[in-house]
This record gives structure tokens, sequence and C-alpha cells, in this order.
């Protein structure tokens, strides 16, 4: 039997080379990103505990540590209870450095116990140097930052917010953070703008079997905190859980589309053998065994897949994770990771040789051995079209014949072109939606702005995300004094957890209460903000929460009254709450700071040169245009990218399915196209047929796609809390480009298939049996 499986499989090679290669590609997305993800979460995990710490204390309802804060008197505070062996503050954050969008920096006290795991192989530590420049401070570099920045003991850095001299190269054994830099606490907090507060404070016990007793004790004496065991934080990061899901979002689309495949592969194999089939049931062979034969060919297919896409994902981690731009996704294998991901490739064999295998064992001898496949010609099926005329109308009336055709020959195999469309669409569904939402939320996002008349915009400069955009205070009015500025309002916007809920993140925008911007919620029901510890909601978002006017809402370690509902016709916003601009200030770790300043200037003719006068002046901030604010913002710009190389996913997967459901029907049709040949087809217009079949099957998978879209959106839609905030935008730009790449799907898939069918030689092609 196994003899035979090998043999049928062998029998094919291109078809069966194109089958593995689709279920490899969908394994290798499964490893890669699933060990970055896990990279990340292991990264964490040193972190919190790397350091020897039992107990960490962060702000309650933070997303993730790069946005807590924790007022730093509680280090000392809680460096003084008795069985504390000792407490260190860290901070967390994230900035730009030369070639790196996203570069991870540690804050930790010099004298610390938690400093000392940061082995040193080059340099010195901190704190140690006396030949740091004035103005410039000091930094140790991971060796694999280091090694991606080109950097070595001695040399200065640019990170956003200063300049910093290199005195140390460490290793910790994490790649996360040996793709980072670690500096002191007081330069993490001046760079990071976390004023007199640190992101952490981490708690070493005199006896870690009291850790349980020190929680409770710390949880009494500190109700707006939260404590966890070290070795836990990790796992409590909505960061980590978000990143590691859209990882495995991705690979289970390439996972998914190269099943498709199989299923279409496994079943046009089956079709073809199907006299062979009714052989072997003459001869003696039961359904079972039938049945075994074909699921077992289906099942090597997957199994030679998974451990061809395990190498080539494992592969793939090398040249991606020395990428500078993607330094701090270091990915991890483990053993775990890579059975799950075998049994994936073993699961899609077995998905999709289940039915084909039924269909087999179900075939009678007679049936099967009446079987004609596709390897005859059917005079009442099969019309070769009139070879082209010299008349116009006729040959129009030609050219109509042969479209037909090609329309004739995809309904001729019914399923095999259903399955192909579907594997497309998967990938065209997925370019159609997430490139919706983003264009979706730029949209809402220049909306907001442009809503009051906003003509400029300003965040930090070199932030790498408005999360952690930073901008102190004293700049806005800084901005409000110059010459043509008629109003500048402070705005923050960040996340919080709900543990009530069970929600991952609630989005939170805080205004000043009289500042004009603020005017862009209009309220239906109750009133506005008038201060501080009050809170109006958009209408889903109070309908989900089930509150109305009047009752409290608890956002992370702050009690608010719910003041009113508003509405703004914006999916995301009315999926979130305002508070006031101080709350929120308190409420995400931003004293005396805001994410971005809205500023209108007098005369909107002048705005141009206010915005270049701001920037000169001002060295901390970069300053937009309203209407451009959001396609500026380095989340989006990088989410772009991501959508191309999510795009390119969808092309190589789909293009690899429609090569190998092109050249099953090339094989299928070798008598046919060897009789068109024979009747004085030229070369160039059996290549210009497949190839049209191709592209054709690209194209219904568009329509295909874009209602699989549709409805993807609604059901996302319906998710509590998530669908409040997003929203698909559907736009002739976007449609263009899915059809762009439809087309370049259809022909590489179609390309070598139509080559091959056009070098067929009509002899040998009315030959083949």
């Amino acid at each position: 039997m196994v003899s035979m499986i090998l043999k049928n499989l062998a029998r094919r090679k291109t078809r069966t080379l194109l089958t593995v290669a689709g279920i490899a590609v969908g394994v290798a997305m499964i490893v890669t990103l699933g060990a970055m993800g896990e990279g990340i979460r292991t990264g964490y995990v040193s972190m919190f505990s790397g350091s020897g710490a039992d107990l960490t204390i962060t702000q309650k309802g933070s997303y993730d540590i790069t946005l807590s804060g924790v007022d730093e008197e509680v280090v000392a505070q809680v460096a003084a209870l008795p069985d504390v062996y000792a407490a260190t503050g860290m901070i967390v954050g994230n900035v730009t450095a030369p070639g790196m969008p996203y570069f991870f920096i540690f804050g930790y006290e010099p004298g610390g116990y938690a400093i000392e795991r940061f082995k040193i192989t080059a340099g010195q530590t901190l704190g140690m140097s006396r030949q740091t420049a004035r103005g410039s401070r000091e930094i140790l570099l991971g060796g694999q930052a280091a090694e991606a920045m080109k950097l070595q003991v001695g040399d200065s850095v640019r990170l956003t917010g200063g300049t910093f001299r290199v005195v140390g190269i460490y290793e910790t054994g994490s790649g996360f953070e040996d793709a980072a830099g670690v500096i002191s606490l007081a330069d993490a907090q001046q760079l990071l703008q976390k004023h007199r507060q640190v992101g952490a404070v981490q708690v070493k016990l005199k006896d870690a079997r009291k850790a349980d007793q020190v929680r409770a004790r710390l949880e009494r004496q500190y109700p707006r905190l939260t404590i966890s065991q070290s070795s836990q934080m990790a796992d409590q990061q909505q960061m980590v859980g978000m990143m590691q899901g859209f990882a495995w979002g991705i690979a289970f689309l390439a996972v998914i589309i190269g099943g498709v495949g199989m299923t279409n592969t496994v079943m046009m194999s089956t079709f073809e053998r199907t006299r062979e089939i009714g052989a072997l049931r003459a001869m003696g062979w039961g359904r079972w065994r039938i049945m075994l034969m074909v699921f077992g060919e289906s099942l090597a297919l997957g199994l030679v897949g998974g451990l061809i896409g395990c190498a080539a994902g494992a592969a793939l981690l090398g040249p991606l994770t020395q990428n500078p731009a993607l330094s701090f996704l270091q990915g991890k294998l483990t053993l775990p990771l890579l059975g799950q991901a075998m049994l994936t490739a073993i699961v899609l064999g077995g998905a999709g040789g289940f039915y084909p295998s039924w269909w087999a064992s179900k075939l009678t001898p007679i049936e099967a051995m009446r079987y004609e496949g596709g390897t005859q010609i059917s005079n009442s099926k099969f019309k070769i079209p009139n070879l082209p005329a010299q008349d116009g109308r006729s040959g129009k009336s030609e050219m109509w014949n042969f479209k037909f055709e090609i329309l004739k020959s995809l309904w001729r195999r019914r399923g095999r072109t259903l399955l192909t469309v579907l594997g497309i669409s998967l990938g065209l569904a997925s370019i159609i939606l997430m490139n919706g939402l983003t264009d979706g939320v730029i949209r809402d996002f220049n909306a907001l702005l442009m809503s009051n008349d906003i003509d400029l915009v300003a965040r930090q400069a070199g932030s790498s995300d408005i999360g952690y955009s930073a901008i102190d205070e004293r700049t806005g009015r800084e901005i409000a004094a110059l010459p043509g500025v008629q109003s500048v309002s402070g705005i923050i916007m960040g996340f919080v957890t709900l543990e009530a809920q069970n929600s991952p993140f609630f989005i939170v925008m805080g205004y000043a209460p009289h500042e004009a911007a603020i005017a862009h919620f209009k309220i239906v029901e109750g009133r506005g903000l008038l201060g501080n510890r009050e809170l109006i909601l958009g209408r889903p978002a109070a309908d989900l929460l089930k509150v109305g006017v009047g009752d409290m809402v608890r956002l992370g370690e702050m009690g608010l009254r719910v003041v009113g509902i508003y509405e703004t016709g914006m999916s995301w916003e009315e999926g979130g709450g305002v508070i006031s601009l101080r709350d929120a200030q308190v409420l995400l770790g931003k004293p005396r700071q805001v994410s971005l300043y809205a500023i209108k200037v007098k005369n909107p003719q002048q705005a141009n040169a206010i915005s270049a006068q701001i920037e000169s002046q001002i060295l901390e901030v970069q300053v937009s245009r309203s209407s451009e604010f959001a396609e500026n913002m380095p989340e989006m710009q990088n989410m772009y990218v991501m959508m191309w190389a999510i795009s390119g996913l969808a092309i190589i997967v789909g293009g690899i399915g429609m090569m190998n459901t092109m050249i099953m029907s090339v094989f299928e049709r070798t008598r046919e196209i060897g009789t068109r040949r024979a009747l004085g087809w030229r070369r160039r217009r059996v290549l210009s047929m497949v190839l049209q079949e191709s592209v054709v099957l690209s194209l219904l998978g568009v329509l295909a796609g874009t209602a699989l879209s549709a409805l993807l959106g609604w059901l996302m839609g319906q998710i509590p809390m998530w669908g409040d905030w997003l929203t698909v935008l559907y736009s002739p730009g976007l449609f263009a480009q899915v059809l762009i790449v439809a087309i370049c799907l259809g022909a590489f898939g179609g390309l070598y298939p139509a080559w091959r069918a056009a070098n067929l030689s009509p002899v040998e092609a009315l030959r083949y049996e």
C-alpha cells in the first residue's frame, strides 16, 4: 500500500511538488510568525522575571508595560517593608533609532539589582564612564542592536529625544532584550517623558515562599495598582497577546489557502484515476482499501509539506530578524510550535483527502470503467472554434466563440473551478478587509481633526506610535504664542483594559472641557464634560457596558461618573469614551503631557508657513496638515507595508494553487489541445487561451473575495467592543489594487502551464492517454 501511494504521487511530479509547496508555505508562516510571537512573549518573561524579582507592580488597567505609569515614591515605600529584600523601578519604552522604527529602551537604576543580569561583553556598565561628553548620556546596547546599527563602544546614537554615547555592549540570552538598549532610570524618565514615574516596580523578597502573603498586603496598601507574580506578567500584557494573535491569523490564512489547494489536487487526482480505481475494485479491492489509498496519499502530501515548511520557516527566521526594522521580533523556535505546525499540516492532509477518498470508495467497478475522464474528446460537448477569419464580422464572431470556449472549459470542471476560486478569494478578501480597515481608520481620524476646522496637528517628533507620543504642555503654550495661531487644543489618546467586561482594550480620549476641539462630540443625552472624574460615552460603548447617564464606570484605577452620551458618526470614536485631559494624563501615565496638539490658524492660507515655523522653533514636535496627518502616522505607514506583505503572500500561495489547477487542466485536455494544434492553432493562441483561463479564474476570485470580505466585515462588526470601532472603507483605489493583484496572480499561476500547453507537439498530444 505504501509503495503504491508513493508511486501514485510520483506519477505526477509537478502536481505533487506544487501541492507540497502550497502546504509548505502555510506551515512556514506558522513556524516563522509563531516563533516571532513566542520570541516576544519569552522576551517579556525574561524582562519581568530574569532579574530574580518575585513580584511586579504596574498601573491597574494598563494595556502594556510600555504604557504603565507608577509614582516613583512607591519604590521607596515598598523597599521599606519588612519582608522585602529590595525594590527597584524600571521603565520600558519604545522610541525610534537609526534604521529602526521600533526600538525598545529599558530604564534601570545603575546600582540596582535588576541591571546586573545584563552581562557586559565589551566596554563597561552605566555610571562608570568619565568620558561622556557634556549633554550626551550613556547607553548600553544589546549585541544584536549594536550589530544591526553597526555601532561599538564610544560611538553615539541618536534616539527620539536625545543623543546617547555607547559605553557598553551586553548579552542576556533573550533575543528581545539583546535587540534593545539600556539607559539609566533618570534618563529614561526624561527621554520617555515619565517624570517622577516608573513603568513598574520589581520586588525581590527575603523569602519567596511569602509571595502570596506580601502580595495580599500590597494589594490592600495600593488598591489602584496591579500586583502580580513576575513569572505571570508576560501573559497579562495585552500587547503580547495581540501580536501573537495577529501572527497566527496571517499564518492561518496561508494554511487555509494551501488546504483548499490540497483538496483540489486530491479531488482532481481521483477523477483522473477513476478507471484505474474501477480496475482495482474489479480485482477485489474493497471500499475501505480504496479509501485508505487516497486518504494516505493526502496525508503523505501533508506530511511532506509540513516537514519542508518547518525547515523553510526556521530558515526564514534568520534573515527576518536581522532586518533592523524587525530586530525586536526575535524568533524563538520551540518543540510545541513545530509540533503544532506538523499537526496542522497532517490535519490539512486528512481534511483535504476525506471527501475525495469517500467519493472514490463509493465508485462501483462498472461505473468507474465506463468513465471517459478528460483524456477523451466528446463530440457532443467539444467543438473546435472557427479559425480566424479575414472578414472583420467573422473575426469578431470567432473571438466571442473563443471567449465562450474559455468559460465552457472552466464550467466543465465546476468543482475544481469553485475550489480554485475559493482559494484565491480568501487571499483577496484579506487584502480588501485589512486595507479597507486601515483606510477607514485614516478617514475617520482625519474627519475627527477636520470636523472642528483644525488646520494643523503636532505630535512628538520621531515617536514610533501615537500611543507613545508625549508632548510637554509648555510646548502647547509656546505654539499658542506664535503669531498667526488662533487656538491650540491638547488631545490624549490611549487604551485601558476593562476586566469586568473581559475586553482586551477600551479607547480613551482626553480633552480639556473648555477647549474648542471637544465640540466635535455631539451630546445626544445628558451633558458634556465640565470637570474631572466625569465621562461621556459613545452610544455603542454605553450599550455594551450597559450603563447610562448617572452610572459609575471604572477605567483602570479610576472611577468616573457617566454624564453624557455622544454621537460622532465615527465607529471607533463611538466605541470609546472621553474624559478630561487631567484625568487622561493620570490614567494613561502622561503627567503634564498630551499626545497631540490640534492647531487652528487665523489664516488657513498661511498654514504651511506656520507649520514650518513651528518645526524650526520647536524641535520636539512634527507638524502635519490635518487632512494629511493620519497618512503620515508611522503606525499607518507600517500597516500599509504589512498589507503589501500580505498581498505578496496571497499572490505566492494563491499562485501556487492556480498553477496547480491550470497544470491539471492542461494534462486533462492534452488530446484536445493536440487536436486544436492539428487544426491550425498556433502556439501563441494556445498560450493565450490558457493564460486567459487563469486570469478569468482570478477575476472570479475578485468577485468572490469582495463578497467574502463584506461578510467577514459584517461578522467583525458583531464582536462586542471590537466591532464598534472597525469600519471598512471600500474605495475605487482599493479595488484597483486588488484587481492588479488578481491579474498578477493569474499571470503568475498560468504562465508555466500556458507555456507547457503551447509547446505540446500535436502528434504526441493526440497519442496521450
